[in-house]
C-alpha cells in the first residue's frame, strides 16, 4: 500500500545535504518538496537528484533547481511527480541555515531494475 508521507526533512546550513535515499527494493514518487525560508533575508537553494553512486560526478546528476531564490519569510514547492528508483537520492543546498526542506512522497515495492 502506498501512503503519502514525509520521506525527508533537513535544514542544510549552507552545505550539500542528502535529504532522502530510496531504500533497497523500493521506488518512490515525490509528491513535492516544500522549501521554507524562515530568514529576514532572501536565500538561494539548489536541488539535485541522481544515483547515490554518481551524485558527486557532475555529468551523472540532474539539477532540478540551481540558484533558485526563495524570498524572505516565503515558501516554494518543487519536484512534483518525480519518480525515483532504489538507490536514487535527493540532495539539497542552501545559502543560509534558515531554509528548511521537507520532502513528501510515496514509496512502493520495486519489482524490477531500471537499466
Amino acid at each position: 500500500m502506498e501512503v503519502i508521507k514525509i520521506i525527508g526533512q533537513v535544514c542544510p546550513n549552507s552545505t550539500n545535504e542528502i535529504i532522502y535515499t530510496v531504500p533497497t527494493d523500493k521506488g518512490c514518487v515525490i509528491s513535492y518538496i516544500n522549501i521554507c525560508n524562515r530568514d529576514v533575508y532572501d536565500g538561494e537553494v539548489s536541488i539535485q537528484i541522481g544515483s547515490s553512486e554518481n551524485i558527486d560526478n557532475q555529468p551523472e546528476i540532474t539539477w532540478m533547481e540551481s540558484g533558485m531564490i526563495v524570498y524572505s519569510k516565503c515558501s516554494a514547492q518543487r519536484l512534483k511527480g518525480v519518480t525515483l528508483a532504489q538507490g536514487d537520492i535527493v540532495k539539497v543546498t542552501s545559502s543560509t541555515e534558515f531554509i528548511t526542506f521537507v520532502l513528501f512522497g510515496s514509496e512502493f515495492d520495486q519489482t524490477f531494475e531500471y537499466p
